[in-house]
């Protein structure tokens, strides 16, 4: 009998948990994620300090010593024209303005560059032109370029072509601290 009484509460549990049941429930429908990305169009450019590129500024230290060098950069996906231009300034003396110590030549590795004299603004380089007609998604076009800044040692003219004169170069400029600011700048159309 105590096999009759465990097979029939062995029966009575099973129902009770509903092993037997049938459910009624709806079962709901897929779910989905959605994934989104982007990848922007970019432009770098600067300069190259012991393999790290696109720095933002560079100090070079006796200038008058030994011709500033210095690699100078970019790279871009971006759709559209751009020019790369560079600007160079005189040696300017840190006590007074009218003392500077004029630029003989600007040169990318030994190659002379041309400057381009707009009606308004400062003569400028353009190291760079790159026009891209389509977005270049995952492609990258870039370039780097050594430039090489040779102040005026002895009188003549200077890179622009304006003379040179006594005061205006290394070997009789007044003593003390100079510094010349070359900038670079990008002209988009």
């Amino acid at each position: 009998m105590n096999k009759k009484l465990i097979a029939i509460a062995l029966v009575l549990v099973l129902a009770v948990s509903g092993v037997f049941a049938a459910y009624d429930v709806t079962v709901p429908g897929s779910v989905n994620a959605y994934l989104y990305a982007n990848k922007p169009e970019f432009l770098r450019h600067g300069f190259n300090i012991e393999g790290i590129k696109y720095q933002a500024s560079v100090e070079i230290y006796d200038a008058f010593v030994t011709p500033p060098t210095f690699k100078y950069g970019y790279e871009t996906n971006a759709k559209g024209t751009f020019s790369f231009r560079m600007v160079v300034g005189n040696f300017i003396h840190e006590v007074s303005t009218n003392p500077q110590v004029k630029i003989a030549s600007v040169t990318i590795g030994t190659t002379p560059v041309p400057v381009t004299t707009p009606t308004e603004g400062d003569p400028y380089y353009e190291i760079f032109t790159e026009n891209n007609a389509t977005t270049l998604g995952s492609l990258t076009h870039a370039d780097e370029k050594t430039i090489v800044i040779t102040p005026a040692s002895a009188t003549g003219t200077d890179h622009l072509g304006t003379q040179i004169t006594a005061g205006q170069h290394t070997g009789d400029a007044l003593a003390g601290n100079y510094t010349a600011t070359i900038q670079f700048s990008i002209a988009a159309s």
